[in-house]
């Protein structure tokens, strides 16, 4: 009986050691992710990438940490001017985003986030890239529409290249409207896995919609 005992308190040791890490993580994780959201501040961002390099680092059996890294490292590439520091930043955020992908396959989320990627890539020099990552774009979102056709994400990705598409070429403003309202459509029924669950792009949508008047 007593070795019974001893083995319960044992385990139970060891469930609330666990336990406290998971929360511990999860409140770093919170924390680096709410400073990515302020995308304005440019600072902050950088921070919160910093933190979750060190989160990375420490939690290796976890993919978020390298995705939130992936997306807050493409994010940086909108404020920066220098085209080289852009293709720098999104170069990392590769290597991320490949880390993530090992650990997690199949995941609407990281398809989302290749597109995003290359969407990015793009924007460095449209006139020049839009052969070589548009096709990339496309493939990205393709594969996320499979795994999951409800990703918001996904939705605002395409309305977003429909947006900066002109005219002439197909795209425009007033024809990325139902296509932004369908990603909020998407967004007001889309509940995240937990609290550091991919959750991004909401506010883009209602934003650019608002622009498309």
């Amino acid at each position: 009986m007593k070795r019974i005992i001893l083995t319960i308190s044992f385990l139970s040791l060891i469930f609330v050691s666990t336990f406290a890490q998971k929360a511990e993580y999860v409140s770093a994780m919170e924390n680096a992710i709410n400073l990515l959201s302020e995308v304005e501040n440019t600072e902050n961002t950088k921070q919160g990438v910093s933190q979750l390099e060190r989160i990375a680092a420490a939690e290796p059996k976890e993919w978020l940490p390298n995705y939130w890294a992936a997306y807050g490292l493409t994010n940086l590439t909108f404020t920066e001017t220098d085209a080289d520091k852009k293709d720098m930043l999104l170069d990392k955020a590769d290597k991320f985003l490949a880390a993530a992908e090992k650990l997690q396959t199949n995941n609407d989320e990281i398809e989302v986030l290749k597109a995003y990627i290359a969407g990015a890539r793009m924007a460095v020099a449209p006139q020049d890239r839009w052969q070589k990552y548009g096709g990339a774009v496309s493939t990205g979102l393709k594969n996320a529409y499979k795994l999951n056709p409800e990703n918001p994400r996904a939705k605002l990705l395409e309305a977003q290249g429909v947006y900066f598409t002109p005219e002439t070429y197909g795209g425009g403003k007033k024809k990325s409207v139902p296509l932004f309202e369908e990603a909020l459509s998407k967004f007001a029924k889309f509940k995240p896995a937990s609290s550091i669950a991919p959750n991004w792009g909401e506010r883009a949508a209602n934003w650019l919609l608002s622009q498309t008047n």
